[in-house]
């Protein structure tokens, strides 16, 4: 049986689609459990009007979407562990294509599509050019169904974050070097609301999140530097400089003019942009000095 686990919060707008996408997959042996994070608006009334589904609610109160998931994998019942946004959905054949493939494996990861606002679909593919790329290349926990007793039996957690818990939660499991395969359908909706006026849980966008979202990377550094080969170092390093380029553009939604760059520049200054000044400059508009070198020294004696 999957376990599906979905965290809400004030998704009224979007929670039917979401449950629908999953009550018409060819995969019937599932249970839904919804984790609902101090929803303020008629999310949960809409979740108690389906009728003939059997629906596990529990709650919690703005813990974050990291402490909803694990309360979910807390009362999970099945073999399996498979993760949905409350704003996104799933293809009828999700979980069929995700079970035939996971055998020994304990991971199985697909691809998806990336659906915009004004109708624009993007096809993500999954790189197959190395593990850490495959595993990586997208932080996302929604795109793969995970062996329940993996997670269970290495005791693994999300943390109680608001922003960045997936990329921790992944770095941990890669740590423990799982058996993991890539599928080539697509099987999920990333269904992006970039116009949208109310945020949901894994979309809400303020000075403290920001900052969240750069110690989250910086943690996410800490927590593979050390422990992969050099070749993955380098793919996690440049994983990161890119990653700086979408950590901006956090930064500049943000609706706080006193959000402070200094916290993202000091964790870019950990990332050996001396071997791309071109791109630190394209992504902070902030010229690569000598000055700046010598600042990187000092900082990483004192990491």
């Amino acid at each position: 049986m999957i376990s599906v686990i979905i965290p809400t919060h004030n998704s009224e707008k979007y929670i039917i689609d979401c449950l629908n996408s999953v009550f018409t997959s060819t995969y019937t042996n599932y249970e839904v459990i919804i984790v609902d994070d101090g929803s303020t608006d008629n999310t949960i009334n809409y979740i108690k009007s389906i009728r003939n589904h059997d629906i596990k609610i529990y709650y919690c109160n703005n813990n974050g979407p990291g402490f909803a998931r694990n309360v979910g994998i807390k009362h999970s019942k099945g073999n399996y562990i498979y993760f949905i946004d409350s704003d996104d959905t799933i293809n009828p054949d999700t979980f069929e294509l995700l079970l035939s493939e996971i055998k020994e494996n304990d991971i199985v990861i697909g691809n998806y599509k990336i659906i915009y606002d004004d109708g624009t679909i993007e096809n993500f593919i999954t790189p197959l050019d190395s593990d850490f790329n495959s595993f990586f290349e997208s932080v996302t926990i929604w795109n793969r169904l995970y062996l329940k007793s993996f997670i269970v039996g290495n005791n693994v957690k999300f943390d109680n974050i608001y922003q960045g818990e997936d990329r921790l939660f992944l770095a941990k499991l890669y740590l423990l070097n799982p058996r993991f395969k890539v599928i080539s359908e697509s099987i999920y909706n990333w269904i992006r609301h970039d116009t949208a006026v109310d945020a949901t849980l894994t979309h809400l966008l303020t000075k403290d999140r920001f900052y969240n979202q750069v110690n989250c990377m910086k943690s996410f550094l800490k927590l593979l530097i050390n422990e992969v080969s050099p070749e993955e170092k380098e793919l996690l390093l440049n994983h990161l400089r890119y990653s700086c380029v979408y950590l901006m553009e956090i930064y500049k939604k943000v609706n706080d003019d006193t959000c402070n760059l200094d916290l993202l520049l000091e964790f870019a200054d950990l990332l050996e942009f001396d071997k791309n000044k071109e791109l630190y400059n394209e992504i902070f508009n902030k010229k690569w000095s000598d000055k700046d070198v010598w600042k990187i020294i000092i900082r990483r004696k004192n990491w």
